[in-house]
């Protein structure tokens, strides 16, 4: 339902360069999120404190989205990713050269709901495998068709093997249930 907050998005490609980056909608969503916690936790405030603690985490989590930025530049030319990411103006970066890479992956994942009589959710993740180092999140999703596009954008630009191995699991995992 949320697929959208957080989401990255091709933002310039080209043939020896590709930028992701969070999409708008995120900072949109955090804005309102922030103007409305805020409202209703001024309101609340005269009438007690306990009742605008929960509007005032609404507008904190608000701020995050607001405040949140995520940048990953394939650069072909220069030889390397460039990851930026910065929350309440605390940045992250991260350079790592291309042939660290190793490959793009698009993994399905089941993830049970914890209530009974609701089914199984399927996610897609995708995610740079690194030949030294932790895997590098790229996004997740329900459907994996943007992942799918992100994924060989950056597979054609690195020159990175692309692994889908999406329908394999899910099947497996549905034989298990």
């Amino acid at each position: 339902m949320f697929d959208w907050i957080g989401s990255l998005r091709i933002r310039e490609r080209s043939h020896v360069r590709v930028v992701l980056s969070l999409s708008r909608t995120t900072q949109l969503a955090g804005l309102l999120l922030l103007a409305a916690g805020a409202l209703v936790a001024t309101r609340a405030w005269p009438v007690s404190v306990w009742l605008a603690f929960l509007p005032a985490l609404v507008a904190i989590f608000g701020a995050v989205l607001v405040t949140l930025r995520r940048e990953l530049t394939i650069d072909r030319e220069a030889g390397v990713l460039r990851v930026d990411q910065s929350a309440f103006g605390m940045a992250n970066r991260q350079v790592v050269p291309l042939f660290h890479l190793r490959a793009v992956v698009i993994v399905a994942r089941r993830r049970a709901d914890g209530m009974r009589g609701l089914p199984a959710t399927g996610r897609y993740v995708a995610y740079l495998d690194r030949r030294v180092g932790d895997a590098i999140y790229l996004d997740e999703a329900r459907r994996c068709a943007a992942l799918l596009r992100m994924a060989e954008a950056i597979a054609d630009v690195a020159e990175l093997r692309l692994e889908y191995e999406a329908a394999p699991e899910m099947a497996s995992e549905e034989k298990l249930d």
